[in-house]
């Protein structure tokens, strides 16, 4: 018998197998429990049908009904269960021109990219893996299921899925896989960019980034993704580094790549892999930050100017400078600050404007407040409301305009 969180899925193994159907646990959960690594989304397989399967449970959610998959929802946690199928020619290098539903689960398996996803795991733990997909874990290598040409030619982002995988599992690639980016590597210019960058940005989000830029490197992959493709100098120095954690979001990996070269602007990296501007915003705000420092040194202003963000400007100064810094001693500094954001000030806005009541609301205000707020957190003046008053009025008022 499998443990949690598989045992969550019971009462849908149970309710299919009482209406006479097989089902099984597929894909990287199955390969994460082999590995004894921690386990993500659970997928169940299954030869109902998606009508069949709304017609079993009571809530059901149709999320990609045409290609069979019905979220189930039992005690209030959710499963994708998936009908068993088969797939037509991927003429579009991405969806398949028709799906048919099967009955037999090694068909289905067959349709999947990885050997190491293409296992199958029953309530008791029984394995089903007619690709040595086992055997491929324990020699820790990524293989596809059949030809690997054919593989990446249905979907070429499983190129770039497969060197991920390098990051994740810290597992190499089969020759065969290696040659065959090599020859068909410029089918990923035909995927979407929002795509592409998802994978990227998962695969500087495992552990061993460097495994899998090296594979990048030997494949020439690179050499088809946006900006890397005409500015091989920025891959080169990636190359260099020595990644010793992952990026724990896309701003920082922005940021990062920014700096490494920073006459390619934050909004070129932005607009080239259609990021978000939440993703924008959080590039823009490290590198001000860090360029602050590199300005001034990692002062007082410098922990309170990066604020919730400081794990990551320290990373981008552990990167960049690989300076000797004692990153205990950088916390205690910023827990120690008289006022972690302007929220804390024992003043605001509205007394300015009382204490210049003469004077119409503008820019001033904003500039004397970021003033206070920097002799407080430099320790040049108490946040103390009487003391920031007797400061702020011996400044030359703003002319009345």
């Amino acid at each position: 018998m499998v443990n949690k969180p598989f045992t969550q899925a019971k009462p849908i193994f149970e309710n299919l197998y009482s209406n006479g159907f097989e089902c099984y646990f597929v894909g990287g959960a199955v390969r994460d429990y082999l590995l004894n690594q921690s386990i993500g989304d659970i997928d169940i397989a299954t030869n109902a049908t998606p009508e069949e399967i709304q017609r079993i449970f009571q809530k059901t959610v149709p999320v990609g009904f045409e290609h069979g998959t019905v979220l189930v929802i039992e005690d209030g946690v959710s499963f994708e269960v998936t009908t068993y199928r088969t797939e037509g020619e991927y003429k579009d290098y991405r969806h398949p021109s028709y799906v048919e539903f099967v009955k037999n689960i090694q068909e289905d398996l067959s349709r999947r990219d990885f050997t190491i996803n293409a296992i199958a795991m029953d309530l008791m733990g029984r394995i089903i893996d007619p690709f040595g997909g086992q055997e491929d874990l324990q020699n820790r290598i990524i293989r596809t299921v059949g030809k690997a040409e054919d593989r990446f030619n249905e979907d070429p982002l499983r190129m770039l899925r497969g060197i991920r995988f390098v990051s994740q599992l810290n597992f190499s690639m089969s020759h065969e896989a290696i040659q065959a980016i090599q020859n068909q590597r410029q089918l990923l210019e035909k995927i979407s960019v929002e795509r592409i960058a998802d994978e990227i940005s998962k695969l500087f989000s495992k552990q061993h980034i460097q495994f899998a830029l090296d594979m990048m490197n030997e494949t020439g992959i690179y050499k088809s993704l946006p900006i890397l493709n005409d500015q091989e100098h920025v891959f080169m120095k990636l190359l260099s580094y020595d990644f010793d954690s992952p990026f724990e979001h896309t701003g920082l990996l922005v940021a990062f790549l920014h700096l490494l070269d920073r006459r390619i602007s934050i909004q070129q990296w932005i607009k080239a892999y259609k990021l978000s501007n939440d993703i924008r915003n959080k590039a823009n705000h490290l590198v001000e930050v860090y360029e602050r420092y590199e300005s001034e040194g990692l002062t007082n202003y410098v922990l309170y100017k990066a604020d919730c963000a400081l794990k990551d400007v320290m990373k981008l100064i552990h990167l960049l400078d690989e300076p000797v810094v004692d990153i205990q001693s950088v916390y205690e500094r910023y827990e120690h600050l008289r006022i972690k954001n302007r929220h804390e000030m024992a003043i605001n806005g509205q007394d300015l404007m009382n204490w210049f009541s003469n004077v119409k609301r503008g820019k001033w205000i904003g500039d004397f407040l970021e003033q206070i707020e920097y002799r407080i957190v430099k320790e040049e003046l108490e946040n103390d409301r009487n003391e920031i008053e007797r400061l702020v009025k011996q400044w030359k008022a703003p002319e009345n305009n």
